[in-house]
Order: structure tokens, then C-alpha cells, then sequence
């Protein structure tokens, strides 16, 4: 009887361990972004960039979820000159998406209740070494859900 005991106890607490369930994002999140960079890495982002200085800007940014599959995440990211594609996967405790585009943003975003915050890096996407060198990026995004 007490190994029985031991292994219901056994069995209910590992479940509850390892069960995580994935948590169903907002649609839409509003926010803004911090970027500071080297050269022309973010220029879709902020057309008055220097092509050879230190640049930074603060602006708005919304971001919406176009499609979640369990942890996989199609988005697309809102700016005042147009709309970037993201891909994105939450992990499996449901704490961080790591999200990237076709610009070769990386970015891990902390999902905390309604709020969404995290920093990244792109660099030049031009297709050449000196390009990819000579500009970078760092950002940083902080979004609220809208309810």
C-alpha cells in the first residue's frame, strides 16, 4: 500500500511538473522600439539614418499576431513607413519567444502577463561582407497587449 501511495504521489507531482501549456497570445500588441546603430543595418526602420555614424531613435510600433499553430507564431510588425514579416516559436514554458525576419533580426521577447519586452541585433542584409561589417544594430521592443 505505501508503494502504491508513493507512486500516485510520484506520478501527480511530475505530471504537474512537466505538463506546460502554451499560452494563446493577444492579437494585437502596442509598443515602441529603442534602436541604436552603426551605419544604414536598420533603414527601413528609420530612413534618416547615417550611413557611417552612430544613429539612434525611439519610435511606436504594433504588433500583431496573424496566425498561432500551438508554440508557432506567424506576426507581422507595424511601423509608420510599412509592415515586416516575423516567424517566431514560444518556449516550451511559455516565458520567451525567440522571433526573427528576413532581415536577419534576432530577438528573444519576454511574455509576462500582458506585456511583452526583449532586445535583438540585425546587421546588413545587402549580401556583401563589408555590408554585414559596417552595420549593425542593436533593438529593443516593450509592447502592451490590447484588450
Amino acid at each position: 500500500m505505501k508503494k502504491l501511495c508513493l507512486l500516485f504521489i510520484t506520478s501527480v507531482f511530475c505530471g504537474s511538473v512537466f505538463a506546460q501549456t502554451t499560452p494563446i497570445l493577444q492579437k494585437e500588441w502596442k509598443g515602441e522600439v529603442s534602436v541604436t546603430s552603426i551605419g544604414s543595418a536598420n533603414k527601413l526602420a528609420n530612413p534618416n539614418q547615417s550611413a557611417k555614424d552612430w544613429n539612434s531613435f525611439d519610435e511606436a510600433r504594433t504588433l500583431i499576431v496573424l496566425r498561432q499553430e500551438g508554440r508557432h507564431l506567424d506576426l507581422a510588425l507595424k511601423h509608420p513607413r510599412g509592415e515586416v514579416q516575423w516567424i517566431a516559436t514560444i518556449s516550451k514554458d511559455g516565458k520567451q519567444i525567440m522571433a526573427t525576419d528576413q532581415g536577419g533580426l534576432s530577438l528573444i521577447l519576454n511574455l509576462s502577463g500582458n506585456s511583452l519586452s526583449g532586445c535583438g541585433a540585425v546587421r546588413g542584409t545587402k549580401g556583401t561582407f563589408e555590408d554585414w561589417f559596417n552595420n549593425y544594430a542593436a533593438l529593443c521592443y516593450d509592447f502592451k497587449a490590447v484588450k
